[in-house]
């Protein structure tokens, strides 16, 4: 469905906005003249994106810079305790926090998983509930969540991530319609290997190999397309060729995926245990 909507003036909260996805949607948000708090937890990062900003212009009574761990309730409300002075009320929050995590899940220790969980679910979904009122009371006020591919189909070596994601999505869908009677849109925007610096980010990387290749997707395309949506009031956007052939070819012939998923895995995890299972032969019935 198509939306005129004015960009001007639009009161916006971006997390994770220190850099990628989250720093490109800022920056693009100000351009089109929205007043934004950009929040991540590196003070010197968000200070650095502010900086560049303002040196392209940008009105310094647009841009306001609040350090916070989204994880860590005392930071989320004086992060929203800043909102309310500042804007009173939300017309878009960018929910844009993440963290990853590379290598197979079982050479990884169980806080890895708790820690992707605790950043990229927990503390989005407590974002949403400490962010109702606000865009409660703002204008075509919308919800916009940063899904994955990932969220609609699971990739090895990004097991982790892929979970977490997964229950992203699922949150979103929900929320989607209780939000209704609010009047507030909710939109996932899934990037698909978007050129950012996710995995030097990631909390845990034993992956072996590095899909830094395919991470072709400017994130400024990425951001453009984001807010295309916010326009258009889109449910759901996939982005990238790749991205969205991926999940069409999941939606279409999964076993197909699985078996190229399983050669890709053979290929660059060369020690897996899959790799070592191939190897065996049976000789009476018993593995040697």
């Amino acid at each position: 469905m198509s939306h005129t909507r004015s960009w001007n003036d639009t009161r916006a909260l971006v997390t994770g906005a220190s850099s990628g996805l989250g720093r490109a949607i800022a920056e693009d948000l100000v351009r089109r003249g929205a007043s934004v708090i950009l929040t991540g937890r590196s003070a010197a990062r968000l200070d650095e994106v502010a900086k560049g900003l303002l040196e392209a212009g940008a009105d310094p009574d647009r841009v306001a810079v609040f350090p916070a761990d989204l994880t860590v309730e005392a930071d989320r409300q004086r992060l929203f305790d800043a909102v309310r002075a500042r804007f009173g009320a939300l017309d878009l929050v960018v929910n844009n926090a993440g963290v990853g995590a590379t290598g197979q899940f079982d050479t990884h220790e169980a806080w890895v998983l708790r820690r992707v969980f605790e950043i990229n679910f927990f503390a989005m979904a407590e974002v949403c509930r400490a962010a109702l009122p606000f865009l409660s009371e703002g204008v075509d006020p919308v919800m916009l969540v940063m899904g994955s591919i990932n969220a609609r189909r699971g990739l090895p070596g990004r097991v982790e991530y892929s979970a977490s994601k997964f229950a992203v999505s699922g949150f979103v869908e929900s929320i989607r319609i209780e939000w209704r009677r609010y009047g507030i849109h909710v939109l996932q925007v899934n990037p698909g290997f978007s050129a950012t610096p996710f995995d030097e980010n990631a909390v845990a990387k034993t992956a072996r190999v590095s899909v830094a290749e395919w991470r072709t997707t400017p994130a400024e395309v990425v951001a453009a397309a984001a807010l295309r949506a916010v326009e258009k009031q889109k449910r759901e956007i996939t982005l990238s060729s790749k991205g969205r052939l991926l999940v069409l070819m999941n939606r279409i012939a999964p076993r197909f995926v699985d078996w190229g998923l399983s050669r890709w895995l053979l290929r660059h995890f060369p020690d897996s245990p899959v790799h070592r299972r191939k190897g065996k032969k049976r000789i009476g019935g018993v593995s040697s």
